[in-house]
């Protein structure tokens, strides 16, 4: 009896010793570097805006704060690798809309978005253009469709990879128009743009702030945008409602965690990043790269990620999309 009595103590004292370290972890998060995984590779809209909120982030808690690229299977892997991270607050997933259209576009994945990841915010949407290269004989989307409608089946266009919203939403256009074009699926938007540029493909849909600079030495030619209202920083671009369809996509970006990760931690992340999302700092980076501001709370990032993974499951079956 008196053995049974000491051996519960024993497992109480054990329990709150275990309690009192994971109070003390979360009061003093983060204690170390924070790793951002992001599914793409360098140089395209995801890492442009992942990279420019880590510096925010890092000034703000006082600790490193790095992106670290792991591009392949339109940010699958990254996301696999993050599902199965440490539950700690010390590694989170950048993603995209790409995580919210995989589970619609590939057969096996080796992780469920809603079970092994935890919402923590959103951080930036941005509008999607159509581009094409400088000697394209087009300028405008009448003279766009007419194009690709002239060689039905024989175009390319690049995407940031099977299932991603560039291959998503320019699946969507080319149906709505009566097109036919072949996707041509790539580690992210930067190696797509290399595939236009060297004419191995035709043309791309690609968030606004990637293709930019390109757009503004004459490089590329932007016909549309996606948005409802015209980019600021492409003012003489009209949109796709303007051009005569009735559409409106943009890109979103967000993060993730592992699930399991503590509540307060999530908080403390999801605050950092509304905090770091509101300065003056990433505001002006955000304008110069026509990307909005759109953090906000782990709860309003859940309802808007199981939203967007409806519709874009809908959309995908509508249009009748292979599955990888």
């Amino acid at each position: 009896m008196m053995f049974q009595k000491k051996l519960k103590l024993a497992l109480l004292g054990l329990l709150l010793c275990v309690g009192a370290s994971t109070w003390a972890q979360e009061d003093n998060w983060p204690s170390g570097p924070i790793t951002l995984v992001l599914g793409f590779a360098p140089g395209g809209p995801n890492d442009l805006v992942a990279r420019a909120l880590a510096l925010r982030l890092a000034d703000q808690l006082k600790q490193s704060v790095v992106v670290e690229n792991r591009p392949g299977a339109n940010a699958n892997i990254a996301a696999g690798l993050v599902a199965r991270a440490k539950p700690n607050g010390y590694t989170f997933l950048y993603n995209s809309t790409s995580l919210a259209i995989s589970p619609a576009m590939y057969k096996q994945l080796n992780y469920d978005a809603l079970k092994d990841l935890t919402p923590v915010s959103a951080t930036a949407t941005l509008p999607m253009v159509l581009v094409v290269e400088k000697s394209a004989p087009v300028n405008n989307m009448k003279e766009w469709i007419a194009y690709v409608r002239s060689q039905p089946g024989k175009m390319n266009y690049g995407t940031g990879g099977t299932g991603n919203l560039s291959h998503l939403a320019m699946a969507v256009i080319l149906d709505a128009n009566g097109l036919k074009a072949e996707a041509t699926p790539y580690k992210g938007m930067s190696e797509a743009m290399s595939g236009l540029l060297g004419n191995y493909t035709q043309f791309q849909l690609d968030s606004v702030n990637s293709p930019l600079p390109l757009i503004k030495s004459g490089k590329l030619k932007a016909l549309f945008v996606t948005s409802g209202q015209r980019s600021a920083v492409l003012p003489d671009v009209p949109t796709l409602i303007e051009s005569g369809l009735d559409l409106n996509v943009t890109a979103w970006q967000g993060i993730m965690a592992p699930a399991g990760t503590p509540p307060a931690i999530v908080q403390k992340m999801s605050a950092e990043v509304v905090k770091a999302m509101n300065s003056p700092q990433m505001k002006a980076t955000l304008e110069a790269q026509g990307a909005y501001g759109i953090a906000g709370t782990p709860a309003e990032y859940d309802t808007m990620f199981r939203r967007d993974m409806k519709n874009y499951e809908k959309a995908v079956r509508q249009l009748n999309l292979p599955r990888e």
